[in-house]
C-alpha cells in the first residue's frame, strides 16, 4: 500500500511538471490507454504519459491517463519490481502491479491485494527507452466515494511514450 501512495504521489508530480510547459495550456497525448470497464469502451488519452524509475535497487512503470479536458475520469497503473521493468507478465497477487481508478464525481477504485476475488495483470509487450506497449486488466474495489462495489476492467491496452 506504501508503494501505491508513492506512485500516485509520483504521478501527481510528474503529471504537474508536464502541464508547466509554457508552449502549451494542455497536457499533450504521448500515446493512447483504452480500456472496457464495466462493458463500456473507454480512452484515457489526455496528458497520457509513462515514467520508467529506478531507485535504490526497486524499478517502476508508471502509467497515467485522464479520460479528457471535460472528464476528470482517470486511470493509474504501476508495475513495480526489483529487477529492471522488461517484457513480460507482472500480476497483483504478486504485489507486482497496482490499478487504480478515479471519477470525477470522487469514487476511487483500486486494486486491493488482500481480497482474493480482486485481481490485476498487466503483460508488457514491449519496452524501450522510450516506448511502451502492453495490456491490462482487473477488478477494482471502491475504497473511497458511493457507487458499484467493483468496477471490471477488461481488453485494457497501452501503447505510450516514455518521459
Amino acid at each position: 500500500m506504501k508503494n501505491f501512495k508513492l506512485l500516485l504521489l509520483s504521478f501527481g508530480v510528474l503529471l504537474a511538471l508536464s502541464s508547466c510547459k509554457k508552449s502549451s495550456s494542455t497536457p499533450s497525448t504521448t500515446g493512447t490507454i483504452t480500456v472496457t470497464i464495466d462493458g463500456s469502451t473507454q480512452t484515457f488519452n489526455f496528458g497520457a504519459a509513462a515514467h520508467v524509475d529506478n531507485t535504490s535497487g526497486f524499478n517502476s512503470l508508471s502509467i497515467i491517463g485522464v479520460q479528457s479536458a471535460t472528464s476528470s475520469n482517470s486511470l493509474i497503473i504501476g508495475v513495480n519490481s526489483t529487477t529492471p521493468i522488461a517484457a513480460g507478465t507482472y500480476t497483483g497477487a504478486s504485489s507486482q502491479t497496482d490499478m487504480s481508478y478515479t471519477q470525477s464525481t470522487g469514487a476511487i477504485y483500486q486494486f486491493d491485494g488482500g481480497n482474493s476475488a480482486s485481481n490485476a495483470t498487466v503483460v508488457i509487450k514491449s519496452i524501450s527507452s522510450t516506448t511502451v506497449q502492453g495490456t491490462f486488466s482487473g477488478t477494482l474495489e471502491l475504497i473511497n466515494g458511493s457507487g458499484a462495489a467493483t468496477k471490471t476492467l477488461a481488453n485494457g491496452s497501452f501503447n505510450l511514450n516514455i518521459k
